[in-house]
Formats: C-alpha cells, structure tokens, sequence
C-alpha cells in the first residue's frame, strides 16, 4: 500500500508549499486549505488562510488560533458526502484525540463558508472552526486519500475497490496486481473464483495472493497500440523497469482488464490459460 500525500510544517508567516490541497473558501472568499495543528495533546484538522495568515482549529466549543501548523500536499483527493460522524473508505486520518480516536477531515457549508474541520466520530459530526466557536454540523463532505493498494486473498474485497469488468460467465472482475516472475503485473481479481490472474509469457497464470486498487475519481478512456492518455494509472513494471498500465478489453463475451505494455504497441489480457494480445482497449485513468 502507498499513500500519494506529504504533511509540510508552515507557519503563518511562510509561503503555502507547493501542491497545497484547497478545502474551500472563507465567507468573503478567501481561500482555505486542509492543514493540522496539535492542540491541548489532540491532533486536529485546521482551516488554513494564507491571506489572513491564520490558521484555525476547533476545540473545546471555540476557534483557536494556530501559529505552528502542517499543510496537506498531493493529487487527486476528492471530497465524498456524509453525516452523522460517519466516514466513507479510505477517509484521511489527519491524527487523534488524547484518549486515541482517530479524527478526519472534513468540510461543511456555514454562512457562506466552505469550511474545512474534524469529523468526530464518537459525536456523530463534523466540528468546524468559524467566527471565534467551534460550530457542528451533522451533514458535511469526508476528504478520501488518492488511490491505495491493499493486499488481499481469496474472495476478500475491500470496500471502494475498482469494478473493472466483467467474466465470460458475468462474474465481476476488480483491478489488482500480483507480482511473477520479477514483474509487478496488473491482474484480473475475480471474487467468485477466489484467486486473481496474470498474463505472462503467452500464458495465464492464477494468483492467490495479490493487491486490489481501492479509491475514488477513476475512469476509462478508449485508447489503442500500446498508447495511454494523460493520467493512466501505473501498475507496476516488468523487471527491466519499464512501466506498466491498467487496460481493459472486450474479448469472448467478457471485459477483461489486463497490462498495457507500450513497448509491445498492445495490451495483454489473461483469458482462458492464455496471455491474449489486444491493440484496442480502455486505459485507467485518474482524474
């Protein structure tokens, strides 16, 4: 498993590090991003004004100004609806209580504020920091992490994991990839038949133990001849180190996704025993 993003310490008299991940926009406009801050021996989410230099957390039923703080910094996080101290898969930890519960970041809109704050669980809300107190709103957006591979086995699917089509026999088909023969291959990952596949060597080889793609704001462009489109999802790459891309093809009724190897001009798929050649295909992409 992996995680696309970086915590940068800041104060409010530096510059925002490159990447900052923008949360929403103050009453007047100003635009606010995703920090953190340590308060009172919590771990807290924080507004964060670079116009304003503040930064604010909520706690204890008041707004509290922060000098010291982290910002977030990555790509393709996007914001997931929720309420009642619920969080979806793969919600950004940011840190926790004194007492050890986890807290999340999420937003919510107050008097014309989209306004970044902590989802509580044991609460049941989301606390946000805005004019000097600490407000709770019981509907609010969960910020989610870029993509995450998880190791799994057998039928095992995590929630969020990417459908990618479909068996002959119309069984669901997930992204994952398993490691053969020193390549980290793109795979097949059929839950009915509690294994996953690869394509190597003119073959298809079974995996029992393997890794599914979890996470949000991916899609599928059409594409052909070992080319993919900007944003194409890496999978892995072969033991010489060239990478490889998630593709999908339609081949004998099913909708098989397989690696897209671009010094071949193809993407290959496991089907029926055998690693099968096709120069059409959808590629993985994230937004």
């Amino acid at each position: 498993m992996f995680q696309d993003h970086t915590w940068v310490p800041c104060n409010v008299y530096g510059g925002l590090p490159p990447f900052a991940i923008v949360a929403g926009n103050d009453s007047d406009g100003d635009t606010i991003y995703v920090g953190r801050a340590y308060h009172n021996g919590d771990m807290l989410p924080a507004k964060i004004i670079p116009s304003k230099q503040q930064a604010y957390v909520a706690w204890g039923g008041e707004e509290i100004n922060k000098h010291d703080f982290e910002v977030l910094t990555g790509h393709h996080y996007c914001w997931i609806p929720e309420s009642g101290g619920r969080v979806p898969p793969h919600a950004l930890r940011v840190g926790q209580t004194t007492d050890g519960e986890p807290l999340f970041v999420g937003r919510g809109h107050y008097h014309g504020s989209l306004t970044p704050g902590k989802v509580h669980p044991s609460h049941g809300c989301l606390y946000i920091p805005y004019g000097g107190a600490e407000h709770k709103l019981d509907s609010y957006e969960v910020l989610v992490q870029p993509e995450t591979w998880v190791s799994s086995h057998g039928s095992n699917i995590v929630p969020g994991t990417i459908l990618a089509g479909h068996d002959a026999d119309g069984d669901a088909i997930y992204v994952g990839r398993a490691y053969h023969e020193g390549d980290l291959l793109p795979a097949k990952v059929i839950p009915n038949k509690s294994c996953a596949y690869v394509p190597y060597g003119g073959h298809e080889h079974v995996k029992h133990d393997f890794e599914l793609l979890a996470g949000y704001g991916y899609g599928w462009v059409p594409d052909a001849n070992g080319h993919v489109p900007h944003g194409a999802v890496v999978c892995g790459r072969t033991n010489e180190g060239e990478p490889l891309y998630i593709g999908r093809g339609h081949y004998n009724g099913s909708f098989t996704p397989g690696k897209i190897h671009q010094s071949h001009n193809c993407l290959y798929i496991p089907f029926g025993g055998q690693e099968v050649r096709l120069d059409h295909y959808e590629v993985l992409v994230k937004a």
